[in-house]
């Protein structure tokens, strides 16, 4: 064998180390490179900021400069040097229009002399907890929504539109960087939140003068929205329901007190072509448009002035501290309504709660109404006498209340009313939600689809409506509203089948082993009796008499269902930590797009406090919904609701019951009391089919 001179030994040696050096040294200068970019990136987007505040204080410098006439002589000649809105200079596209309703048809329909007045008396039974902004409860919410603004809202009577409110402008424009949609809010600059009272409070706590003025309502305000729905730590329902909805936003920067940009994070959308591009979430506008202020003057401080995180100066500060979270949850303040909008809080005592109309609100005509008054009864029949006695303006008719509402107005009371021309009028439409029972998929009974088929053609849905709901009510199949066209209309329920509902239960292996009448099953070595709890709220008559029905009709084929009624509290408890067999409840929807990921998408389903109760998880199911997030073309939009519906349909996460007819009665006193879709001629292309209250006016009685 030869070997090798020394010397080359060496060489090659030498050779390899000083390879391994330079090798060192090329990596090392990358990394240097690309920390230079990223700074170097950095840098830019923090000048196109600065250059982009320098803009706007330009232009806020002219809007308040005096505008000179080039000809003072001749005053038909204006200079137009200087335009008379210096927000028309920004860039992009403006997504709000002004509304010909609010600025022409409502007014000639007030006429000249119009001024708001009266008190609308609402009742309902059954006192909240508390009044937090993010309460699950409708009743909260929509006293909360009340005396507060979103950036912008819906053209009157018309779905996905926008029109301004909060924000004077909403501009799309396209990020530099990323080359996607972002969205530049310029907020008016006329909006506060208005002064809290000492009253408002128990003697325990003092209110430090901080909160006794005046604050502007801020770009601020509305980050601190979004930081509290994404904060981890804040379990409250309506914040973990946002946070379905809010969670694609990559970014919100405050430029000024005034301007805020939302950025959206963008993914790769397959598209028709079967390319991807990278596309924001289609209900981005809207969502962008929905958003909400925080009163940061006041949830981020304790009632003695002093900052609940004593260091916020980190953007991140509110969405990551758990402290804060923690602190927001039982607030000081959770029981008043910090107000910027139509309404202002009076008021809330273990009777009632007072809402009065917002003098210093920037439209005179929102509230047409001086005082809202919600009165807190022990049940539906007290709020039921207290309409018939005309100390509550309007209220929906529950079916149980049908044939005392065709004596009451051949009573001498009603006839009395009516001489006073105090009389009531009535108004029927479909509500825009259903009622269900819900199937807790965690547990060892519901986690079978065939099971689930079984249960809901166990329970006759028709019989429900005819006996217990007086007809007043629509049958449905599945999760969207029955009159919107995201509903397949070929489905049809599942029909009433005691005997195929037994046959299904065999097959998943439920049969009565030891002869007791109640099916069982062994699972996990253990024999299980088909045996669990309906839940339902104890206070509501037409809930408890369908619950011990239902009870009645499974117990024919096997299952031991027992009907188990507890107060809103312990409801609300236990939904949200998932621990019930099944419960009996209703969703109101919300507006269109009909948008199914906070009801149906798997990564929710072991949430707490998650709209996702059932822990329903569907693979299928999730790539529709995240398909529909950058679907903007309509048709096919409309296949994938009709996909997503067929899916729900077969799987039966709920036993959908019904749609409700609604009956509305209302004094004779209230007015614009109508359907927009049916006065195309007030409302053209208008699509609601509701009537909307923030239109509703008294007249005085004669």
């Amino acid at each position: 064998m030869n070997r090798e001179p020394i010397g080359l030994y060496i060489f090659r040696y030498v050779m390899g180390f000083a390879l391994l050096v330079f090798m060192a040294m090329l990596y090392w200068s990358s990394l240097l490179i690309e920390n230079d970019v990223k700074g170097v990136k950095q840098d830019i987007s923090q000048l196109r900021t600065e250059v982009e505040r320098i803009r706007i204080d330009v232009l806020k410098a002219m809007a308040n400069a005096p505008i000179r006439n080039a000809l003072p002589q001749d005053s038909s000649t204006v200079s137009p040097a200087v335009p008379a809105n210096p927000l028309a200079l920004a860039e992009g596209k403006n997504l709000l229009e002004k509304d010909p309703f609010y600025e022409k048809t409502l007014p000639q329909l007030l006429g000249d002399n119009f001024h708001p007045s009266g008190t609308y008396r609402d009742s309902t039974y059954g006192k909240p907890e508390n009044l937090h902004p993010f309460s699950g409860f409708a009743n909260v919410r929509d006293i909360v929504d009340r005396c507060n603004i979103a950036v912008a809202k819906m053209r009157f009577g018309i779905y996905e539109t926008m029109t301004p409110y909060a924000a004077e402008r909403l501009e799309e424009r396209t990020n530099p960087e990323t080359q996607l949609p972002e969205f530049w809010i310029f907020l008016r600059n006329d909006l506060f939140w208005e002064p809290l009272e000492q009253r408002f409070f128990s003697e325990s706590i003092g209110l430090s003068s901080h909160f006794l003025k005046k604050h502007p309502v801020t770009a601020h305000d509305f980050k601190l929205y979004w930081d509290a729905i994404m904060n981890p730590y804040v379990s409250e329902t309506g914040a973990v329901s946002a946070r379905t909805y809010y969670a694609d936003i990559d970014s919100i920067e405050v430029i000024d007190d005034y301007t805020f940009v939302v950025r959206w994070k963008g993914k790769d959308a397959l598209q028709a072509d079967g390319t991807t591009k990278k596309m924001i979430k289609y209900s981005a506008r809207q969502l962008t448009g929905g958003m909400r202020p925080l009163a940061s003057f006041l949830y981020t401080y304790f009632a003695d002035g002093t900052k609940i995180l004593e260091d916020d100066q980190d953007p991140d500060a509110y969405r990551k501290s758990s402290v804060w979270a923690q602190n927001f949850a039982q607030h000081w303040a959770k029981n008043i309504v910090p107000s910027c909008g139509p309404w202002k809080f009076d008021e809330m005592t273990d009777q009632r709660v007072v809402l009065k109309k917002n003098e210093n609100f920037f439209e005179p005509l929102s509230p047409l109404i001086k005082t809202y008054e919600l009165t807190h009864r022990p049940s539906a029949d007290a709020s039921w006498q207290e309409f018939k006695a005309g100390n509550v303006t309007a209220t929906v008719l529950q079916p149980e209340k049908i044939t005392e509402w065709e004596n009451f107005k051949n009573s001498p009371m009603y006839a009395k009313q009516k001489s006073d021309h105090f009389g009531i009028d009535q108004l029927n439409y479909l509500n825009r939600g259903y009622s269900y029972v819900a199937w807790n998929q965690n547990k060892p009974y519901f986690n079978s689809r065939k099971v689930r088929q079984a249960l809901t053609m166990a329970i006759d849905r028709k019989r429900i409506i005819s006996q217990n709901l007086n007809n007043l009510a629509v049958e449905i199949h599945g999760t969207f509203f029955i009159n919107s066209l995201e509903t397949d209309r070929s489905i049809q329920p599942l029909p009433y089948d005691p005997q195929a509902a037994r046959k299904l239960l065999e097959e998943e292996g439920w049969s009565d082993s030891d002869g007791d009448g109640i099916l069982d099953k062994e699972i996990n070595g253990k024999k299980v009796p088909f045996s669990f709890k309906l839940m339902y709220y104890v206070k509501n008559p037409v809930t408890k008499s369908t619950v011990e029905y239902i009870a009645t009709t499974l117990k024919e084929i096997g299952v031991d269902c027992q009907p188990d009624g507890v107060d809103v509290a312990d409801l609300s408890s236990k939904i949200d930590d998932k621990s019930f067999d099944s419960y009996l409840l209703a969703w109101s929807l919300g507006t269109p797009p009909e948008d199914p990921r906070q009801l149906w998408y798997s990564s929710y389903a072991k949430v707490k406090g998650s709209s996702n109760t059932v822990g329903f998880a569907n693979p299928e199911a999730d790539q529709i919904i995240n398909q529909l997030d950058f679907e903007y073309n309509m048709e096919r939009r409309l296949q994938l609701y009709h996909r997503f519906d067929n899916i729900i349909h077969e799987e039966q996460p709920y036993t959908f019951l019904y749609t409700p007819k609604i009956i509305m009665l209302y004094r004779e006193t209230l007015q614009n009391v109508f359907i927009p879709s049916k006065r195309q001629d007030l409302v053209p292309g208008a699509t609601v089919n509701e009537p909307d209250s923030s239109i509703f006016w008294l007249k005085e009685r004669n």
